[in-house]
């Protein structure tokens, strides 16, 4: 009996052990299964106002493989997770005997006015028993409910004349907007924009890059001065509502004509850029009314002058005369400051110097101050002529400047001979803070204290009498005393130049003109020349 109850026992096994080798255990229907999985969205876009969103995760066939498959997934796009949407799972988990599992997003209705944005979903890595489908990535889109004025509406920007240097726009779409901002730039490519200093406004375009060329509250017209001739140009309009900026507005363009400056009655002036320099051409002939002078009348004369795209600043002063030179108004060592942008140079010595009374030898180291209306004539816009009808400035820009108030940073009124941008005495408190509060800028000279080292009489070569401002060694530089360095100049941010340069300013008080440079300036600016 115990052999025969062995024997059952060991059949018993037996037989357990040959019905596992056929039997179908639910880890062999698990390895056994195999399907295709794809990614889709319940709508391609979907209203801020909807709530939710959905992402659909399908399998080509029934699970079939007795548990639950997970497939992992990661998302991206521009919407912000936790702030335009929120999601609460990291994969999709497909049930037994399922085809699909659903991916809820929940949509954030904000008061934000913005561009629409995406949600992307990308499946992560799969199951050995599951290969990628025809598509493993979808797109939401987040359509924006907040409107700013202007968002859902077309700009038409309507153009006036185009010359060589200039571009009239005579209005705009109104859209309703609180105010606008206008660019500028000189070719199609226009960066988002997100600043709204009121000062950042010029209506003088430098030429390349872009900038702020309107900053106001409804369409208006305005004339936009280009630094750069017989080109197309980029306007693009943003509406700003509640301190948003709509920057989806398509761009429009406009062509000028070709420059010319062979009129001998009417001021004109040209500007081409190359790679690395500026060239002025200009009859130098002004674009306003100028005074009554006793040698002469304003005389077109056209000249061409070349200035250095991108100036090095050198921390080495180069001044407009040289005081070791020889007694002639033809030194190579003169130079004439620079030009404005209306095509006048400026020429902060008036070639004037010390006479001895009895032998009428000239000394050109002490040369007459000539910077305020009445001396040697200057009229009320600080300019004068040569005898051969060359108007030029040389005092306080008042008449050129008569829109600037302090109430603003001074505008661009030209370029000196090294490249360097001039302004008007009004900038900012911070020279690197455009929200700053704005102020007038002082120079940093004052007049010389006690008396001059010359007797003024034969023999001498000096004039006598105490420092009292009639020439330009009246007075010395002393640093830090005012807001500008030695060549009426500093390093800080402008309306044409929101990132920073350096720039030489126009003052009321000595020098006004600057009167040295700190850049290297073209030889073509020589007096003489």
């Amino acid at each position: 009996m115990k052999k025969n109850i062995l024997l059952l026992l060991v059949g018993s096994t037996v037989l357990s052990l040959l019905s596992g080798c056929g039997g179908d255990s639910e880890d062999d229907v698990t390895d056994e299964f195999s399907a295709t999985v794809t990614v889709s969205a319940s709508s391609a876009s979907v209203a801020e106002s909807a709530g939710t969103a959905n992402f659909i995760v399908s399998l080509s066939t029934q699970n079939t493989s007795g548990s639950s498959i997970t497939i992992p997934f990661s998302l991206s796009g521009t919407a912000t997770e936790n702030g335009d949407f929120e999601v609460s799972e990291t994969s999709a988990v497909i049930a037994s005997d399922a085809t699909s599992a659903t991916i809820q997003i929940s949509i954030t209705d904000d008061t934000e006015d913005e561009q629409d944005e995406t949600i992307i979903i990308t499946l992560g890595s799969l199951p050995s028993s599951i290969t990628a489908g025809s598509s493993t990535d979808a797109t939401i889109t987040i359509t924006d409910n907040d409107e700013s004025g202007g968002t859902d509406t077309d700009i038409t920007v309507s153009f006036g004349s185009a010359t060589g240097s200039s571009i009239g726009i005579d209005n705009w779409t109104d859209t309703g907007a609180d105010s606008y901002i206008v660019l500028i730039n000189s070719e199609n490519s226009f960066e988002d924009f997100t600043s709204n200093s009121s000062d950042l406004a010029s209506s003088t375009y430098i030429g390349y890059g872009q900038q702020v060329v309107y900053n106001g509250s409804s369409p208006s017209s305005l004339s936009v001065s280009l630094l750069e001739y017989s080109s197309e140009y980029f306007f693009k309009v943003v509406p700003v509502a509640d301190g948003v900026f709509d920057n989806s507005q398509e761009a429009s363009s406009q062509t000028t004509d070709v420059c010319i400056t062979s009129s001998t009655t009417e001021g004109q002036v040209c500007f081409e850029i190359s790679s690395d320099s500026r060239t002025i051409i200009s009859n130098q002939l002004a674009n306003h009314t100028v005074g009554t002078f006793p040698n002469g009348v304003p005389t077109a004369i056209e000249v061409t002058r070349e200035l250095d795209l991108t100036p090095t600043y050198t921390n080495q002063a180069i001044y407009v005369y040289d005081e070791t030179g020889p007694p002639t108004p033809s030194n190579e060592n003169f130079w004439q400051f620079g030009m404005a942008t209306n095509g006048v140079e400026f020429h902060p010595m008036g070639l004037k110097p010390w006479e001895n009374p009895d032998s009428g030898e000239e000394n050109w180291e002490w040369q007459a101050k000539v910077t305020e209306e009445g001396e040697t004539g200057l009229d009320a816009y600080g300019a004068h002529v040569t005898t051969q009808g060359n108007y030029h400035y040389h005092g306080d820009i008042v008449g050129l400047a008569d829109d600037e108030d302090g109430s603003r940073h001074s505008l661009i009124y030209g370029f000196a001979a090294d490249g360097f941008p001039i302004y008007y005495k009004y900038g900012y408190s911070d020279p690197d803070d455009p929200t700053s509060t704005i102020v007038e800028l002082e120079s940093s000279y004052q007049l010389k204290s006690g008396a001059r080292t010359g007797t003024g009489i034969a023999g001498e070569d000096y004039p006598d009498g105490n420092h009292d401002g009639t020439y330009i060694q009246d007075f010395e530089y002393v640093q830090g005393l005012g807001d500008l360095d030695e060549c009426n100049g500093r390093t800080g941010v402008t309306p044409e130049y929101p990132d920073g340069t350096y720039y030489y300013v126009i003052t009321a008080g000595f020098p006004v003109t600057p009167n040295c440079f700190f850049g290297t300036p073209a030889d073509d600016w020589k007096i003489g020349q």
